[in-house]
């Protein structure tokens, strides 16, 4: 007994069937996270190493260098990218994406704790730790109010932290413009050098007199008491009693030499919005978390719990929010399936003029979706882009094993045998092996895209997965449910009102009109098969003409503007540029905030900053957001003083947003920099290119100091006495701890430096005084001088060369400035100097073969499926007809909507593979079908093709139509959806109409020669 013979026979497990799939479906829709993209673990892994005041040079030479040669055995690595920069050496190792981030992550730990001895001994030890794709902030928030900026940092860092950190879900929290809490002694080296102080006496005071020592306990034979040996000050007007030396006997206090201040640490870093100084803290969710729901928790405490227990006079503004976008496009997407399930409704209640028939295969849609739904759960992935896309793919797809199954039984209901039950079994029977073909082509089409390579291959896995079960439930639907359903509830009635008459009589002509334009067809082989290869060979045509890039730019209603003034700015005068910025920007009527800040991130330089711009929602403007970027790049480019460029914010954290991202690396850090100016300036020349941002600081002004050993070493004197004299006072340093008493669970650094503006000029250094070994005080000038050169502020390299990092946003397609990227780079680069491509540009690299390959594997998988399916190796070919049709058709729809070829349409012509496939193997079969029952090849044709012309057009027009409302939709995500959608309706309004003539004139060709042959063989034998 067949499967739908015992689902017609006991329809309550039928119903049962679809019950389970039904009840899974809707537990796993109540559970399901919600996020923007699927959770990828891509394997990165860093090892940051700090070394208090060492410039860019040392901590290249004596803690990157060491620690990328040592790293760079470790098996799987893809590359190695490094910055060093005052005080910090960052690696970054990025692997190939099959490997395991934990493997990685021991492996990179095992390597650097082998070197550790070879670093400085004053450096701190490097920490290793992965690098998440999604560890960024998913949600800002900003504190301002009529409070001091001390009392907001220290509300920041001691309760308002607390309190969000404590949220399910939330893994850190990232703070920007914060300034800590520091207890400032700001030392006068004029009051110093009169009370015959040196800055080594202030040290040895500090370390002798602010002490805190393990006690231990006091023990008697009945109680034990806690030593306490807490020596240290705990409020300000304590510490300027310190004595820190004598004079004629008398004490020096600290007080007398210096000013003791409550304040916050060195003026390197700030942060404003709307003009008014604020913290920003930033939540950062724990790796594969729900984004929506944790930002909805989060805005659910500040509004219960924290802003009312605010101190009064704090505002706590809510700032970027990635839940938004994702929730606008989930919506939208939400909206799309309705929309796409009523429409393919109304496709078959014309075609079928039933209502009951329509709902028949209505049922087929809620179930297939549930069912899809359960295997997400399974899966562990979230409603995302990629798997309601794939969701919505399905509402145009699931109805036609349904739509073809109950076609067939209704044309056996009014012409063969009208018994229902007879009817549904017999025409379920018929198109079995249709379906089941139709089905597998779907799936194995899938099969090489879950197996895809590259980032590409990870995002689209889900995608896939989903469609690929969604497909399987569907044909499960379709020999169980629809069956069962027609033969209890197909109406199929002799009488008919005028509606049903009027789409008959269309119906019936559409039919007629395709008799004769296939007689002609048929008439006319050789000249269809001419044309049909003149079409086929215009997509080349089409696709040397579209653009090409990785993905399309999407309108997410906020973007940044990166910024840079000279090098050796103060933060003053990068501030002063920023205002400039934000002029800028205000006066655009889009614009409803800006955040900027200066010295964000750790590598960061004082000329250096970000702003984050939020404009009005797409849909209450009348512009794009490029649009936006687009007439405000030129004003930003006029700005005097500043280098400044407006980028889209990047889709993936911890990468900058610009399209096209390369290196020029080499051996000599200096050949670098010139080649990378001379890269830049022909880049510039070409049309098309606009600002090109160079990641390259070389020519930081610098101070160094050049000791006298001689006269150093004459006076009893040091060579790091006479640094870290220099070092105290004019770069500061953190000499003690503190708390307060009673304390708030912190501690506090104590630094010791100059007041600001004490040093200005490499004179000014004259004002420091050192002890030689006979008491007297030496100037510092008169045993070392200050020799001005210029250095590098920061020195990157890629997989272990000096690199030169470009950034740019070309308005020319991506594959075209890539060519004449490589072009200018073999013109200007000599032998062993080399460029290579990053982020966006180097994954759209990368993409294109990985694509190339799944389409190449697909169309293999398609044809051994169908030579499985149809035991013949010819007739898969026939079917395969449709491919090149349909490619025609989607690369003219990208074209014609102005749409690119990316990652998303590239994947919408690979699913037409598999899509149109159904069409050619519904005629294929039926012919076959009756070609076994005695009839010629011509005849069989001429009655199949007619029969099969009406679940064609259904199954072609509910997948058009179920894609038609994402590719012309304008809500949020529309700009990655469209392209995939427009792709698909070109390649099945093409592949369908062109298959209807040109698939029965190769089969008669093919088929014909096939027969010809056999009667030679025969009549020879």
């Amino acid at each position: 007994m067949s499967l739908p013979e015992l689902s017609i026979n006991r329809h309550v497990l039928a119903y049962m069937f679809s019950g389970v799939i039904v009840l899974f479906g809707l537990v796993a829709f109540r559970t399901l996270g919600v996020d923007r993209f699927p959770h990828v673990d891509f394997p990165i892994v860093s090892v940051t190493t700090t070394q208090r005041g060492a410039n860019p040079e040392i901590i290249d030479a004596s803690i990157t260098n060491i620690i990328e040669r040592q790293v760079n055995s470790v098996p799987g690595i893809d590359h190695i990218q490094s910055s060093s920069t005052p005080g910090v050496s960052q690696v970054t190792i990025t692997f190939k994406l099959q490997k395991d981030i934990d493997v990685a992550f021991q492996e990179v730990q095992s390597k650097v704790s082998q070197v550790v001895a070879q670093l400085p001994e004053d450096a701190d030890p490097p920490v290793v730790a992965k690098v998440e794709a999604d560890a960024t902030p998913i949600y800002w928030m900003h504190i301002l109010g009529d409070r001091t900026l001390q009392q907001l940092n220290t509300y920041v860092s001691n309760t308002l932290r607390r309190q969000i950190e404590t949220i399910d879900g939330v893994g850190d929290i990232r703070i920007g413009g914060l300034r800590e809490r520091n207890i400032r002694v700001e030392v006068s080296p004029e009051r110093l050098a009169a009370h015959g102080l040196t800055v080594q006496d202030l040290l040895d005071a500090f370390r002798n007199e602010h002490v805190l020592l393990p006690g231990g306990f006091v023990t008697s034979q009945t109680q034990e008491r806690l030593l306490k040996l807490d020596i240290e000050y705990h409020n300000a007007r304590q510490l300027q009693n310190m004595v820190v030396g004598y004079e004629d006997g008398a004490e020096i206090r600290l007080s007398q030499v210096a000013t003791v201040i409550d304040g916050m640490a060195d003026y390197r870093r700030l942060a404003r919005r709307d003009g008014q100084p604020v913290i920003g803290l930033g939540v950062v969710k724990v790796s594969g978390a729900n984004t929506v729901a944790i930002v909805d928790e989060v805005k659910h405490r500040l509004d219960t719990e924290i802003r009312p227990q605010a101190p009064a006079g704090i505002q706590i503004k809510p700032g970027t929010d990635n839940s938004i976008f994702i929730v606008q496009m989930v919506e939208a997407l939400e909206e799309h399936l309705i929309a796409g399930t009523l429409l393919a409704g109304v496709v078959v209640l014309v075609f079928l003029r039933s209502l009951r028939a329509t709902v028949i295969i209505a049922a087929a849609i809620p179930v297939s979706l549930l069912g899809a739904i359960a295997v997400m759960y399974f899966f562990d992935f979230t409603f995302n882009s990629m798997t309601l896309l794939a969701l919505l793919l399905l509402v145009g797809v699931v109805v036609d094993d349904a739509i073809v199954v109950l076609e067939n039984i209704h044309r056996h209901r009014e012409h063969i045998d009208p018994d229902p039950r007879s009817a549904a079994i017999e025409g379920t029977r018929q198109v079995m092996f249709a379906v089941l073909a139709a089905t597998l082509s779907l799936v194995a089409i899938f099969v090489p895209v879950v197996f895809m390579g590259g980032m590409v291959g990870r995002f689209f896995s889900s995608f896939s997965v989903v469609v690929v079960f969604g497909v399987l439930v569907s044909w499960f639907v379709s020999l169980t449910l629809t069956p069962m359903l027609c033969s209890r509830y197909l109406d199929v009635s002799q009488k008919h009102g005028r509606l049903y008459a009027a789409f008959g009589r269309f119906f019936d002509a559409l039919e007629r009109f395709y008799r004769r334009v296939l007689e002609a067809g048929l008439r006319r082989r050789w000249a269809v098969l001419t044309a049909t290869v003149l079409v086929v060979a215009s997509s080349g045509l089409f696709f040397s003409v579209l653009g090409k890039e990785f993905v399309p730019d999407e309108d997410e209603s906020r973007f940044m503007v990166i910024f840079k003034t000279p090098l050796g700015s103060s933060v003053e005068y990068t501030n002063s540029r920023m205002q400039l910025i934000e002029e800028v920007l205000y006066a655009d009527p889009t614009v409803e905030y800006a955040f900027g800040a200066i010295g964000l991130f750790q590598t960061a330089q004082a000329n250096e900053g970000l702003v984050f711009v939020t404009i009005a929602p797409r849909d209450e403007r009348d512009v794009s957001q490029q649009e936006v970027l687009a007439r405000l790049r030129p004003q930003l480019a006029q700005l005097p003083g500043v280098r400044a460029f407006a980028v889209p914010t990047p889709a993936i954290g911890g990468q900058r947003g610009e399209k096209l991202q390369f290196a020029v690396r080499g051996p000599n850090l200096q050949k670098v920099g010139e080649y990378a100016e001379q890269m830049r300036a022909r880049l510039g020349e070409i049309p098309g290119f606009g600002f090109i941002d160079l990641d390259l600081l070389l020519n930081m002004p610098q101070l160094r100091l050049d000791v006298d050993r001689t006269r150093t070493a004459a006076l009893g004197l040091t060579s790091r006495e006479v640094a870290m004299a220099a070092n105290v006072l004019a770069g500061g340093v953190d000499v003690a701890k503190w708390n307060d008493e009673p304390g708030d669970g912190e501690r506090y650094d104590v630094r010791l430096k100059a007041p600001e503006g004490t040093f200005q000029t490499p004179a000014d250094l004259s004002k420091i005084f050192l002890r030689a070994a006979g008491g007297e005080l030496v100037r510092l000038d008169t045993v070392a001088r200050f020799v001005e050169k210029p250095g590098p502020a920061r020195i990157d390299r890629l997989d272990l060369q000096y690199a030169a990092n470009f950034y740019n946003n070309p308005e020319i397609p991506l594959n075209e400035a890539v060519a004449h990227v490589e072009r200018v780079a073999g013109e200007v680069l000599p032998l062993g100097y080399s460029i290579k491509l990053l982020g966006s540009a180097r994954e759209f690299a990368q993409t294109m073969t990985y694509v190339t390959t799944a389409f190449v594997l697909a169309l293999v998988m398609l044809y051994m499926v169908l030579a499985s399916q149809f035991d013949s190796f010819l007739q898969p070919l026939i079917i395969m007809i449709a491919q090149p049709l349909a490619m025609v058709g989607g690369l003219a729809a990208l074209w014609l909507a102005g749409d690119t070829l990316n990652i998303y349409s590239m994947i919408g012509l690979v699913l037409l593979i598999g899509l149109v496939a159904k069409n050619s193997i519904l005629l294929v079969d039926l012919t076959n079908q009756l070609r076994a029952e005695g009839k010629g090849i011509g005849e069989a044709l001429r009655e199949a093709c007619p029969v099969r012309l009406r679940p064609v057009l259904m199954t072609s027009l509910t997948v058009i139509l179920a894609m038609l409302p994402a590719a012309f939709g304008v809500g949020a995500g529309s700009d990655t959806n469209g392209p995939l959608a427009v792709a698909v309706i070109g390649g099945m309004l093409s592949s369908t109409l062109l298959t209807l003539v040109v698939v029965p004139v190769v089969y008669s060709l093919v088929e014909g020669g096939v027969a010809r042959l056999r009667a030679r063989r025969a009549a020879v034998a």
